[in-house]
C-alpha cells in the first residue's frame, strides 16, 4: 500500500491513464486502427513498475475500462497478447535505453501479432485450420501489425522519454 502513495507511482499511473485514452483515436481519426499507446503502455509498465503485479494489472485494467467505454467487447486472446507485451517490458526493466526500447517495441508487436492472428483461434468458417488459413489470417492482420508497430515505436518514445525527463527534473521519481 505504501508503494501506491509515492510520487513515482502516481506519475506512472497518470501516464498509464493518458496512454489508455489513445484507444479512442480510431473513433476520432479515421484509418488508424491499432495506432494507440496501449502496446507501448504495456511495455512501459513492465519496465517501470517495481511491483510486477501492478505492471500487469494497470495496463490490463486500462484496456478493460476502455473496452467498456468504447464497446469493443472482451477477447481473452487480446488480453493474453498484452500480457506478453508487459513481459517484454520486464526484459528491458534494468537496462532501459533507446535500443532496448525499440527492440521491445518490435518484439512485443510481433508477439502480439503472432498470437492474435493465429488462424486456429478463429472459427473454421472465418479461416481454415490449415497452413492456408494461417497465412490468410496473418496477411489480413498485416495492416494492424504495421499500425501497432508504429504506435509502439511512437508512444514508447513519448512514454519513456517523458518519464526520463520528468525523473531528471524531479529525482524523487527515480527508482
Amino acid at each position: 500500500m505504501k508503494d501506491l502513495l509515492t510520487p513515482r507511482f502516481i506519475v506512472l499511473s497518470l501516464l498509464v491513464i493518458v496512454a489508455a485514452l489513445t484507444r479512442a483515436l480510431p473513433y476520432l481519426i479515421p484509418h488508424i486502427w491499432n495506432f494507440t499507446a496501449i502496446g507501448a503502455l504495456a511495455i512501459f509498465s513492465g519496465a517501470q513498475f517495481s511491483n510486477r503485479g501492478l505492471a500487469f494489472i494497470l495496463p490490463l485494467l486500462a484496456m478493460a475500462i476502455s473496452d467498456i467505454v468504447i464497446g469493443n467487447g472482451f477477447s481473452l486472446l487480446v488480453y493474453f497478447g498484452f500480457t506478453a507485451m508487459v513481459a517484454c517490458g520486464f526484459l528491458v526493466r534494468s537496462r532501459v535505453n533507446v535500443t532496448n526500447v525499440v527492440l521491445a517495441s518490435f518484439i512485443s508487436a510481433s508477439v502480439f501479432f503472432l498470437i492474435t492472428n493465429f488462424a486456429f483461434f478463429y472459427p473454421a468458417t472465418l479461416y481454415q485450420h490449415n497452413i492456408s488459413g494461417i497465412l490468410t489470417s496473418y496477411t489480413a492482420g498485416l495492416p494492424f501489425f504495421r499500425n501497432m508497430l508504429i504506435g509502439n515505436m511512437v508512444f514508447s518514445a513519448v512514454l519513456f522519454s517523458s518519464f526520463y525527463l520528468l525523473s531528471k527534473r524531479y529525482p524523487v521519481l527515480a527508482k
